[in-house]
C-alpha cells in the first residue's frame, strides 16, 4: 500500500542548492522528482533539516526548506538526463565513485522565481501541473 502523501513525478534537471543562513554550504546535483508539496533532489552532501534553501534551476530561483535528508544510492540506470553534458558538471554521473555517499534530500518548495529561458519555461509548465498552488513571479525579459 502507498504511503505517500502526494503523486511523485520523474523530474531531471541540474540544479544547485544554497543554504541562505551560510552561502558556505552549498551543492550541485540533479531534481530527481516533484509532487505537490516539493522535490527530490540528489546531492553530493548532507544538508540539515529545517535549512531554508535556494535552489538555481537554469536561470529560475527557487526558495524552500529541507523537510529531510537521508543517504541514499542512485538507480542502477541513470535517468535519461545523465547522459546530458550539464552546464558547469554535473557530480551525479550514474553510480557514485568509490567512497562517496549521495545524498537524497526532500525540499518543500514555497515560492519561484522563473527565469526566461526555455529551460525555465519547461520548470513553469512543471510547476503549474504539478504544484498548481506554488506562488510564481517571472522574471522581465530583456529588451
Amino acid at each position: 500500500m502507498e504511503k505517500r502523501l502526494y503523486y511523485r513525478q520523474s523530474f531531471a534537471f541540474q540544479v544547485r542548492v544554497t543554504v541562505m543562513a551560510d552561502p558556505t554550504i552549498s551543492a550541485f546535483g540533479e531534481t530527481l522528482d516533484m509532487s505537490e508539496s516539493g522535490m527530490g533532489v540528489c546531492l553530493p552532501r548532507p544538508f540539515m533539516p529545517g535549512s531554508l534553501v535556494q535552489l538555481e534551476i537554469a536561470d529560475s530561483v527557487l526558495q524552500g526548506f529541507v523537510a529531510y535528508c537521508r543517504e541514499w544510492s542512485p538507480m542502477s540506470e541513470p535517468s535519461f538526463a545523465r547522459n546530458k553534458s550539464w552546464v558547469g558538471g554535473s557530480d551525479i554521473e550514474g553510480e557514485a565513485p568509490p567512497g562517496r555517499t549521495n545524498f537524497r534530500a526532500g525540499i518543500e518548495v514555497v515560492e519561484a522565481v522563473i527565469g526566461t529561458s526555455g529551460l525555465s519555461q519547461l520548470l513553469r509548465e512543471n510547476f503549474e501541473i504539478t504544484m498548481p498552488h506554488l506562488p510564481m513571479t517571472f522574471a522581465a525579459q530583456s529588451a
